[in-house]
């Protein structure tokens, strides 16, 4: 579809109608083929609003009135600005329609029965039904794109997508595994011919080792009867003796047909034909690395529903079963990308899909866990790794987990790929929202997507599931890469509950009393959720709960009652302290409820997801100083913790990033400074967790208290900073500063304002002007900088810090680190930056100096062409307004421009005639516009006026 522009004609009936027309533009904006002008874009006091409309009415492919009772009045008697549009609209409707029998005009029914009188033979499209929305929305762009005769297909966000391109290009890399010697036979100049209808294209390798081979390979989409004979030609021409020909191709064709066809061209050397999948799995890798291995499936798995988010939602049906079969197609998209938040299920359906794949005889699957690299001791030794492409990620996963003595077998770079290109390795990746945490300045994810789609494009047979909790995969990332394809897990509903629970239950006594009553349970979130639908984590939980029960009645415990801990008091607050209550009376636990709390935040504040069962006795026996083993072994029992062998941890990782919460909850609360509390906020300095959603939620209605306890803690924090600390790299004390800065916009919702973020900084740093041992790590707002020294501070990952707002800044003894960005605000270069250590942020500093320069060049350029219009044959003369000239490049040298430099008696009014009103430049100011026309001098007169410009 070629692309369209698009006029929105509507009246300001009031401030809802308004803010509903800018819903719809942004809604069609978001096309990419679709380019919407709409006086909310483009419109302000500096534009001529009547050129506005008539550049709109005849320049833009379609025009969509959005119909009500007033623009129908204001449209019929010509009143105002749609009278004026409608005027234009008419004359292009009528001229079209004799033209063509039809106008490219789309009115919509917003209010009202009524389309204007010249409309009034259309078909309108029907907006009046607010529930009916979507539809409408629907109908709108089947016109748009044509298509409104006809059921519109569905499709991705744009309106078409290209095929899957192959373009084989790694061949040497298939045969450099096994072969040293090689050499390309033939140019690819006389092996590639689409010329005149023909579709040849080989590739001819000799090999040596010592005996001499040749391996032909024949690529898609060719005509083998001339390819073969173009071969034949080639061998003729240059004497080469062939006694054995391999042939690969992608498909395997009629048996014996290449043989034929040498045959018919004078060769009778016999040939083994192979698919590059078989030769790679059957020769290229060891015997080795293509052994079984077990992997860990959860029990009672139900499969859930997946829906594709890369095109109009759409039900995949059962996940589990919807991948097994796409990955089983000839042809793959470059990776199946599956979005869901923790708990889930996205685990349980990659060690599925993994375990789906363990056949050396035809497959073998990787399987990356972030949760093992998460929790390997050996991640902080490989952080500095840089991780740009999908081998990348592969070799460190296999060098961190074989730190403790496995036997996996690593694969080089080239066998991985190749392996990875035919199908016959299938790489599933869980969770890479978490992976990408582990390595934030290191971990290039379109780098990492730029080879997953490059190695596809080889052969289109890549096999890649990869899972992520958060939305990493965003919008622009998914355009860019157009082969990916996005899904989301939903989760259970209703009827997958049912089937679970009657599947946990089936062989304990109770079975249906057990269903019935955590389905009673669990029927309230699930009506109480928009898409009726539940946490798998949340079922097991409830499970978990009820399957122990001695009660005839299965009784399960929700209330909050006796609750003594501050919390959210959410989903996830009331099924961990049902757990806590349950176990505390079922074990007859001697401390309180609060204390088993405590030990679960101890553990987790101090230790990584997996801990020693010797550490968690030690924390166990601070709480009870009597029978301290007897406690320890109650607690090992609580349905949360999982123990295996020596090890033990949190059943989900979910919790443990709740228990970290509400630790930290509890030290702001107590204003605490403690070394371990410090630790625990450094690590989430980023804040793109559940840690910080969590804990901003909290303190989302105690602003006040928050800032307070935090300045309270700033100011302790910094008493242990020295100037030499900025340039270190233990940076603790800078990422536990960074993540109570990012607590505090996230909680008090500052939004974009440079402003709000400035008052806040201000109350936490306050010191006339001074902001002291700041640090942001990660994204954060843009800062109003003016007339503000910032000292000793360190800002890593901070891409807005070049779009703050600069003016009298010092910025002195300064850390930056990947703090690059495009884009810089207009006053970047105002800042004065001394003794910093800039990173990639100097490159930022002199774009910006370069473009600024260029910027005043043509300001000055443009001013010199504005005061022109007062000054003709040497002396200065009055104009009228008409006559002024006004910039088309610097869109602030009009009419405002001029009434404003009026305002300021810097041009005067002379007289007023019949024939119009003149102007001239001030006495006051002649001496310097000259001196600024003819010698080019910019004094302070001519200064004031253009920042009157800049601004």
């Amino acid at each position: 579809m070629e692309n369209k522009g698009i006029f929105i004609s509507y009246s300001w009936d009031s401030e809802s109608h308004k803010e509903w027309a800018l819903k719809l533009s942004n809604q069609l904006e978001e096309y990419f083929e679709l380019h919407i002008t709409f006086d909310q874009y483009d419109l302000d006091s500096f534009e001529d609003k009547n050129h506005f409309m008539e550049k709109g009415v005849f320049d833009n492919d379609i025009i969509i009135t959005l119909v009500t009772p007033q623009y129908v009045e204001k449209a019929n008697t010509r009143v105002g600005g749609v009278g004026i549009e409608t005027k234009m609209s008419s004359a292009r409707h009528w001229e079209e329609s004799s033209e063509c029998g039809k106008s490219n005009i789309i009115p919509i029914l917003c209010n009202g029965t009524e389309l204007p009188n010249y409309l009034k033979e259309k078909f309108y499209i029907d907006f009046r039904d607010e529930q009916k929305y979507q539809d409408s929305f629907d109908q709108l762009i089947n016109h748009i794109t044509g298509n409104s005769k006809v059921t519109r297909p569905t499709k991705k966000r744009s309106i078409s997508q290209k095929p899957i391109h192959k373009d084989l290009t790694r061949i040497d890399d298939f045969l450099k595994i096994n072969h040293k010697k090689r050499n390309l036979v033939f140019d690819s100049s006389e092996t590639t011919d689409f010329s005149a209808g023909n579709r040849i294209k080989f590739e001819l390798w000799e090999t040596k080792s010592p005996s001499v081979d040749y391996y032909l390979f024949i690529f898609d989409n060719v005509i083998l009867k001339p390819t073969i004979q173009r071969l034949c030609q080639l061998l003729k021409k240059n004497k080469i003796y062939i006694t054995r020909l391999t042939v690969l191709r992608a498909k395997k064709g009629e048996k014996g047909y290449i043989n034929k066809l040498l045959s018919e061209n004078g060769f009778s050397f016999p040939t083994d034909e192979i698919t590059f999948s078989d030769y790679i799995w059957d020769y290229c890798i060891d015997d080795e690395a293509k052994v079984y291995s077990s992997i860990y499936k959860q029990k009672f798995f139900i499969d859930q529903p997946l829906l594709s988010i890369d095109e109009e939602p759409i039900s995949k049906g059962p996940a589990l079963e919807f991948l097994k079969e796409e990955l089983n197609k000839e042809t793959q998209t470059s990776a199946k990308i599956i979005i869901a938040p923790g708990g889930t299920g996205k685990t349980t359906l990659c060690q599925y899909i993994a375990s789906e794949y363990q056949n050396p005889d035809g497959a073998i699957s990787v399987f990356i866990q972030s949760e093992e690299l998460r929790e390997n001791s050996q991640v902080n030794g490989h952080s500095s790794n840089q991780i740009d492409s999908v081998y990348d990620l592969y070799e460190l996963y296999s060098q961190v987990t074989s730190s403790d003595g496995s036997s996996l077998t690593t694969y080089d770079k080239a066998t991985f790929e190749v392996a990875l290109i035919t199908g016959r390795l299938v790489l599933v990746i869980d969770g890479m929202d978490e992976i990408i945490s582990l390595f934030p300045e290191t971990f290039n994810l379109d780098a990492f997507l730029n080879s997953v789609d490059g190695l596809n494009r080889q052969l289109a047979s890549c096999k890649i599931v990869i899972t992520s909790r958060n939305d990493v995969f965003d919008f622009d990332l998914m355009d860019k890469y157009e082969h990916l394809d996005k899904f989301q897990l939903l989760g259970f509903d209703e009827l997958a509950c049912e089937t679970y629970l009657k599947r946990r239950f089936r062989n304990l006594p109770q079975s249906e009393s057990l269903k019935n009553k955590v389905l009673s349970n669990i029927k309230p979130l699930l009506e109480s959720d928009e898409k009726q639908r539940i946490l798998p984590f949340v079922v097991d939980l409830l499970s978990s709960l009820a399957e122990d029960s001695t009660d005839e009645e299965v009784n399960i415990e929700l209330s909050f009652s006796g609750k003594k801990y501050e919390s959210n008091e959410d989903i996830t607050d009331y099924l961990v302290y049902s757990v806590l209550r349950r176990e505390w009376q079922r074990q007859k636990i001697e401390i309180p409820v609060e204390d088993v709390l405590d030990i679960f935040l101890e553990i987790s504040a101090n230790h990584k997801e997996h801990f020693l069962k010797s550490d968690f006795e030690e924390v166990v026996s601070i709480f009870s100083s009597e029978d301290s083993e007897g406690l320890f072994v109650k607690m090992l029992r609580n349905p949360l913790i999982i123990v295996d062998g020596d090890l033990c941890r949190f059943k989900y990782d979910f919790i443990a990033d709740y228990f970290k919460s509400l630790y930290i909850i509890n030290a702001l609360n107590s204003k605490s400074c403690n070394s371990e509390f410090i630790k625990l906020i450094a690590k989430n300095a980023y804040g793109e967790n559940e840690v910080m959603t969590s804990v901003s939620k909290y303190y989302s209605n105690k602003n006040e208290t928050l800032i307070e306890n935090c300045k309270f803690i700033i100011t302790s924090i910094k008493d242990n900073i020295s100037p030499l600390d900025v340039m270190s790299k233990n940076d603790v004390n800078f990422r536990a500063i960074a993540f109570l800065v990012k607590l505090n916009t996230e909680s008090n919702n500052c939004g974009n304002s440079k402003e709000q973020f400035k008052v806040l900084l201000t109350k936490l740093f306050e010191n006339d002007g001074v902001f002291k041992n700041l640090a942001i790590y990660g994204e954060q707002i843009a800062l109003d900088l003016v007339d503000i020294n910032l000292s000793d501070s360190r800002f890593v990952g901070y891409k807005n810090f070049s779009k703050s707002k600069f003016e009298n800044t010092q910025i002195n003894n300064c850390f930056f680190e990947s703090c690059f960005n495009d884009s810089p605000s207009k006053t970047f270069t105002s800042g004065t930056f001394n003794s910093c250590r800039l990173g990639d942020l100097e490159s930022v500093i002199i774009g910006a100096e370069e473009k600024s320069e260029k910027e005043r060049a043509l300001i000055e350029s443009e001013l010199r062409n504005f005061l022109y219009s007062f000054f003709y044959r040497g002396a200065f003369s009055d104009k009228k307004i008409e006559y002024v000239k006004m910039s088309s490049r610097i869109k602030s040298i009009n009419r405002a421009f001029f009434n404003r430099l009026v305002k300021e008696d810097i041009i005067k009014m002379k007289v007023e005639k019949s024939s119009g009103t003149f102007y001239i430049i001030a006495p006051h100011y002649e001496d310097s516009v000259h001196g600024f026309l003819s010698n080019n001098k910019v004094d302070k007169r001519i200064e004031k006026i253009i920042q009157f410009i800049e601004q």
